[in-house]
């Protein structure tokens, strides 16, 4: 009889449940703004007597969903790594109506802190996106910038160093077809690069060759100014490069000049409780471009020779709601072009490939991850056999993170391995502990206040402590929609010499010369920050101070006698960093500029830091309409001495400046489009339009103008 009643019950509440409200859900990492993909979705309506099962779970393909929502439901979300939320069907449509179609929930990680909880459950939801959305934690008082795929599509970048010149402060370093950055000053190897959360620099040098990581399965990427010793570790020295990964079904094509065609193409499907992706990539070109070689007695026109790459990538992930596993490989050939074309090099070639495997899993309220990473590298010369090398580093680490009270936690071990030929091996183990609590002052919520450490302990070098803390208050309103922020951080770091600096580090290679970690002994910045208007119109300005002190920087000085790293006694920075930005509806202007002093010095010597500008900026113009993009983008650097001497105009390379020009088209606006659940993109782009002739790096020269059309399929978001 009990059990007839209670199915009479809810047969009636069925047939009389309330309208449900067509409502867009997108789902965003609380910390740092990123979005989430892969989560489970779950409507159903909040009386405990109706079955669970008239609410099946949904599995977000892509970062959001349309679901319906009536008042009398709740709605669950559930997502490896994060901890689950639930929120009312009548708080989600009054968020909505009050604010937009489109509803923003922020999920907290696992190691998330009582505070971060508390706050999470007294705040109002999200329903903005927001324009800082990254894929680092987000610290107070440090400068980010963020792009979307979205928006580097539209803007014509079909390659990651088209990507990175559209971010701020960036400096692109690039010899022979592999890409490097630069920020604040420092050197590549100082800038940590990873893919959601996972390291790519390689252990053995250090440096994180992204020109070949396929732009289909990316969602956002983020720069990060200054150095991050608890959020990332040892090794953020100068700042971090965050990629997030994505879930998608597009198909891309790119062709342009100098022999260049790119393939990528991205998949996703729900099944077993979980999402499947993939993603893949193949590129190849000549690069046979003319440049002007001054490198003999008299200045001639020549076309690079021995400049070719081909690459492939793929990518997988399996996403749970307790665990996740990604998979990347890739495979590259290219040409060891020479400095200038220098003839000995004509036949070198480089080989190099890459695996890296990612595990995640939730246990107890907390987060354990582990990661293995292998990279092979192989020189071949035809000419001359006995020079092949070859050489394999591995790099293993786990990692565990959790949180007590009011504090985050984590722990972490790993080990690096290189072989290479001639019988050399290396290896080392590490491990760390790192703490970190983030507060709001009591009773004055426009303070925001962070603090962490941690101490690594690596074979051979001990016990390396580094620590941060990093402050923000609002100090007033401007108009009505907006706020003045004074910001302020320091923090400490700590890099230890790669096994490469070690191998080399003497130039006979007879004995291992013993190299020290650099160590930042200070890093400091502080500035305002200034935010008007709403996304559809707004402004912003932020202009910093910065200073850096390391000591015992760890320099490879260019002209050297055996090209080896030294130990120098001090590399100090003294700069500013200012950017703008406004939007107006189909208009937005955005300009960044940098002024840095970077010296070293060194016994009695005091000499420029090589290849750092004493000024540099940029500037991006985007003309828009639902249909229709047109952008223009500006970079600009001083003079760079690459010598390691005083500061000499013989010495350095010339100043620039580098236009670059893109229109696209969305077909899916045109009159009769066949396909109407397909998105399609065509963008033709113009490079360095104004066909200027420089160098990243002395000796190799960069394509003058020059030009690339693409086409991209998407499956259609609405």
């Amino acid at each position: 009889m009990s059990i007839a009643a209670l199915l009479l019950v809810s047969l009636i509440a069925q047939l009389n449940q309330p309208p449900r409200d067509a409502t867009t859900v997108c789902v965003i990492d609380a910390r740092t703004r990123a979005p989430v993909v892969g989560a489970e979705l779950t409507v159903r309506p909040t009386a405990a007597m109706l079955p669970q099962s008239s609410a099946p779970s949904r599995r977000l393909e892509s970062t959001c969903a349309v679901v319906r929502i009536a008042r009398t439901d709740s709605v669950y979300v559930t997502r490896a790594g994060y901890t689950s939320r639930v929120v009312t069907g009548a708080q989600a449509l009054d968020d909505v109506r009050l604010n937009g179609d489109t509803l923003w929930l922020s999920l907290l990680p696992r190691d998330a802190t009582s505070a971060e909880r508390a706050a999470q459950q007294l705040a109002p939801l999200r329903v903005t996106a927001s324009a800082d959305m990254s894929g680092t934690e987000r610290t107070a008082g440090r400068t980010s910038a963020t792009l979307t795929m979205g928006d580097v599509r539209t803007a014509g970048a079909s390659t990651v160093n088209a990507l990175l010149a559209l971010l701020p402060f960036t400096n692109v370093r690039t010899a022979r077809g592999e890409t490097g950055l630069s920020l604040r000053g420092a050197r590549r190897e100082q800038v940590a690069i990873t893919l959601d959360g996972m390291p790519l620099n390689d252990p053995a040098t250090g440096i994180a060759d992204i020109s070949d990581i396929p732009l289909a399965g990316l969602q956002s990427v983020t720069v990060a100014l200054g150095a991050d010793p608890v959020g990332t570790g040892a090794g953020a020295t100068g700042g971090v490069l965050a990629l997030t990964s994505s879930a998608q079904r597009l198909a891309s094509i790119r062709l342009g000049s100098f022999g260049q065609q790119t393939v990528e193409g991205a998949w996703h499907a729900s099944s077993a409780g979980a999402l499947w992706t993939a993603s893949a990539a193949w590129r190849t070109a000549t690069n046979d471009f003319a440049f002007v070689n001054d490198a003999g007695e008299a200045p001639q026109r020549e076309a690079r020779i021995n400049n070719d790459e081909q690459r492939a990538t793929m990518s997988l992930g399996v996403i749970g709601s307790r665990a996740q596993l990604s998979v990347l490989g890739s495979t590259s050939e290219r040409g060891m072009v020479g400095p200038a074309n220098v003839r000995t090099y004509d036949a070198d070639r480089s080989h190099t490939n890459r695996l890296l495997v990612r595990a995640q899993s939730s246990v107890r309220g907390t987060t354990l991850w582990s990661g293995v990473r292998r990279m092979q590298l192989r020189y071949v010369d035809p000419t001359r056999p006995s020079l092949d090398s070859r050489a394999v580093a591995w790099a293993a680490d786990a990692e565990w993170r959790g949180a007590v009270h009011n504090v985050a936690w984590r722990m972490g071990v790993g080990a690096d391995h290189l072989t290479a030929t001639g019988g050399i091996t290396q290896r080392r183990r590490r491990g760390f502990v790192g703490v970190q609590r983030a507060w709001r002052a009591r009773n004055d919520e426009r303070w925001s206040v962070d603090a962490g450490a941690r101490t690594d302990l690596i074979e051979s070098y001990g016990l390396l402590p580094t620590a941060s803390i990093g402050a923000e208050r609002r100090i007033a309103h401007v108009g009505g929609r907006g706020h003045l922020v004074a910001f302020a951080r320091a923090a400490q770091a700590v890099r230890v010499p790669t096994l490469y600096d070690l191998y080399f580090s003497s130039p006979q290679r007879l004995f291992v010369r013993a190299l020290s970690p650099e160590r930042v002994d200070l890093d400091v910045s502080s500035g305002v920050r200034v935010v008007a208007g709403a996304a559809r119109r707004r402004a912003s300005l932020e202009g910093a101070l910065v200073a850096r002190n390391t000591r015992d920087a760890i320099v490879w000085f260019p002209g050297n006698f055996g090209w080896s790293p030294a130990n120098v006694g001090v590399e100090r920075l003294r700069g500013v960093e200012s950017r703008a930005e406004i939007v107006a509806g189909m208009a937005s202007l955005s300009a960044w500029v940098t002024a840095y002093d970077a010296m070293l010095s060194t016994g009695g010597l005091h000499i420029p830091t090589p290849y750092v500008p004493r000024l540099a900026g940029g500037a991006q113009l985007q003309l828009h309409t639902p249909a229709q993009h047109a952008t223009v983008v500006w970079r600009g650097m001083g003079a760079r001495p690459y010598t390691a001497g005083p500061r000499n105009p013989d010495f350095e390379l010339a100043a620039l400046s580098l236009v670059d020009l893109t229109v696209a088209q969305q077909l899916r606006a045109l009159p009769y489009w066949p396909w109407p659940r397909l998105d399609a993109l065509v963008a033709f782009s113009l490079e360095n339009a104004a066909d200027a002739s420089w160098q990243s790096v002395r000796g190799f020269p960069s394509p003058g103008r020059s030009w690339a059309m693409s086409f991209t399929l998407q499956r259609s978001s609405q």
